[in-house]
């Protein structure tokens, strides 16, 4: 909605499509679900993949900081 794509939120949201499932569109499933016009699925495609690094970067920074919490655990255990 906030790309003013909100016309085809009913037909995504019909067939099951929600946050995890929304990234792993592509232009060719995007067609499917109805995004006729090769512009609206640029904007989303666009946004997907800005969405994808930003929730790969979440994950990484997430996964830094448990390995750094469990060397500290580790460390204070050893003392």
């Amino acid at each position: 909605q906030s790309l003013g794509l909100e016309r085809y939120v009913r037909e995504f949201a019909e067939r099951g499509v929600d946050g995890p499932r929304l990234l792993l569109l592509d232009g060719a499933k995007l067609k499917a679900l109805g995004v006729g016009s090769s512009q609206d699925r640029a904007v989303l495609k666009r946004r997907l993949k800005e969405l994808s690094l930003a929730a790969e970067r979440e994950r990484k920074a997430r996964d830094k900081a448990d390995k750094q919490r469990d060397k500290h655990k580790k460390k204070d255990q050893e003392q």
